[in-house]
């Protein structure tokens, strides 16, 4: 359970890598504020932040909904008894403290293992070892799959961009991926390979690039 505080930092948290040129709000999460003068606030969440008086939650509100924002509000989150949370599917991996995994896509088929085999077949440049038998097979853990395999395929083609990148993964021969039930991301050197180790069942970090690209250099 999560407390009305802890909702809005965990939204804000989860929406701090949000690019400011790709339709930004349409992106975050618009929540209700319920404060205790009896007020209501409704809009997007902008963000969390500390002053010297105190947390405030800053949010972008339109005059009447479904109008783009007309003000900026700054709340004390004291002042905030209780939050809800539209469309809260799109955040059930912050809402559940990671317990669950982000929704799969929507667009198009559910995502297949054996299409995933194909589309990340070990190169030379990303020598992937996986073994597969002993992934869970559940919609959504390979849906998870698919999330880590990708952001890993980008996190590698950045930190082999230049020659010194290139002499640093002189001496890994494989890539292996391996399922860690209860566990967090993790990128470990192991001899002639790195071990990326993550629980597939459970929520991946959301800037899931950014956290293995820095793994992989600080083992590298």
């Amino acid at each position: 359970m999560l407390a009305p505080d802890e909702v809005l930092r965990a939204l804000a948290a989860a929406s701090d890598g949000i690019d400011p040129d790709q339709r930004p709000l349409d992106q975050r999460p618009v929540v209700r504020l319920h404060l205790a003068a009896g007020h209501v606030a409704e809009g997007w969440l902008i963000g969390v932040g500390g002053t010297r008086s105190g947390e405030v939650v800053v949010l972008a509100c339109p005059d009447h909904s479904g109008q783009p924002p007309r003000e900026l509000v700054y709340l004390r989150i004291r002042e905030v008894v209780s939050v809800g949370v539209r469309e809260p599917e799109r955040y059930r991996d912050v809402l559940s403290r990671g317990a669950l995994p982000a929704p799969p896509p929507v667009d198009g088929p559910p995502i297949t293992r054996l299409a995933l085999r194909r589309e990340f077949a070990p190169t030379a440049e990303l020598p992937l070892q996986l073994a597969w038998d002993e992934l869970p097979g559940s919609e959504d853990a390979t849906a998870n799959l698919a999330t880590l395999l990708r952001s890993l395929r980008l996190a590698v083609s950045q930190t082999r961009r230049d020659e010194l990148g290139q002499r640093a993964w002189d001496g890994i021969a494989a890539v292996r991926v391996e399922h860690r039930p209860g566990e967090g991301l993790a990128v470990l050197r192991i001899p002639d390979a790195l071990l990326v180790t993550a629980d597939l069942t459970a929520a991946l970090p959301r800037r899931l690039e950014v956290q293995l690209e820095s793994g992989i250099s600080a083992v590298l």
